[in-house]
């Protein structure tokens, strides 16, 4: 957007030209005579006379004749031009309050009429973590038949104690528990802890690689999942519940059961699921992921990512990212292309 020069007028219909900001300056400071101030600034008596009829039209000038005219206030000018357009602006701001207050009321029944419809579709908005918490307790407590969660992350250790003490009530009454985690929680003491505890009080326990967000299924009635920093939605639509079902049935198929065969148990699996995450690694890694973006995505922090890939490296001999990636697709490391898209 560009803007005037300073000694260009801006009015309804256009800018007066340099030579009329001339003339008009001729007319306030020399003399009221037409033709010597064509004289004076050099120009024809008929361009002269073009700018005195544009200066005259805007109130500018005096019409006091052809050849003499006096220069007027460019502020009174300006209302005279502006005065209808003030009663229009007038107007529209009346017509606009006149508007808002007839509608006004409406809107409170509308918002209502929303409100009660979200409420059919058998959702639940929580702002806020304490929210959550509390509504989570209540809903613990109603749950008769089965727990199904996915938890990308793991809290601070209190979170967990607190979390646990939950899970044990609901064990206790013979609530079916079934958990997935990452499989990096399996390097983590306060976590490994936590999975421990939940197979010892009778919930079974698995770990994936990839971990695709949080999830929470009550009795396959309900379901929680993430609405917004620190909120969460309660589903209630059967639809929503049994389509969040199915995914979670899919990823704890993928997923590694942690137990006899779990860390530290025969069979290899530790080292089996480490693998898994190393793959993911690279995965992420051939789509041009960055360290934070795949930390996020395995549950772990930005530190433990960097050893992972400092490992891998080792592993292939290579030094660079770049080098690691192409010695990946190389050696055929990266899998199936529909195992990188279900990471991303």
């Amino acid at each position: 957007m560009s803007t005037a020069p300073e000694h260009e007028v801006l009015l309804s219909d256009g800018l007066l030209t340099p030579q009329d900001v001339a003339v008009y300056r001729q007319f306030l400071e020399v003399s009221p005579d037409a033709d010597e101030a064509a004289e004076r600034l050099g120009i024809p008596p008929a361009r002269c006379a073009e700018s005195i009829g544009r200066l005259t039209d805007r109130g500018l000038l005096s019409p006091d004749g052809p050849y003499r005219h006096e220069a007027l206030s460019p502020g009174l000018a300006a209302l005279a031009l502006t005065a209808s357009a003030h009663v229009q602006v007038h107007e529209l701001m009346r017509r606009i309050d006149s508007t808002r207050r007839e509608l006004g009321p409406l809107g409170a029944l509308y918002e209502s009429h929303r409100r009660r419809e979200l409420e059919g579709t058998g959702t639940e908005l929580l702002t806020d973590g304490a929210a959550v918490r509390h509504r989570f307790a209540e809903l613990s407590a109603q749950v008769r038949r089965s727990v199904l969660t996915v938890h990308p992350t793991l809290g601070s250790p209190e979170t967990l104690r607190a979390a646990r003490e939950l899970d044990r009530d609901l064990l206790a009454r013979g609530v079916r528990y079934r958990t997935v985690l990452p499989h990096t929680a399996r390097r983590q003491r306060e976590a490994l802890h936590h999975m421990t505890l939940l197979g010892g009080l009778g919930a079974r326990v698995r770990t994936a690689a990839v971990v695709p967000g949080r999830l929470i299924l009550l009795d396959e009635e309900t379901a929680v999942v993430p609405a917004g920093a620190g909120g969460a939605a309660v589903l209630h639509d059967p639809t929503a519940v049994a389509f969040l079902t199915v995914i979670f049935d899919h990823i704890w198929e993928h997923a590694e059961p942690v137990g006899a065969d779990g860390p530290g148990g025969p069979g290899g699996a530790a080292g089996h699921v480490f693998e898994d995450v190393e793959a993911a690694v690279l995965r992420h890694l051939a789509r041009g992921r960055s360290d934070d973006f795949i930390a996020r995505k395995l549950g772990i922090s930005t530190r433990t990512m960097r050893r992972y890939l400092a490992g891998l490296c080792e592993k292939l001999g290579v030094e660079t990212r770049f080098q690691l990636g192409v010695a990946a697709e190389r050696l055929g490391l990266l899998g199936d292309p529909r195992e990188q898209d279900r990471d991303a």
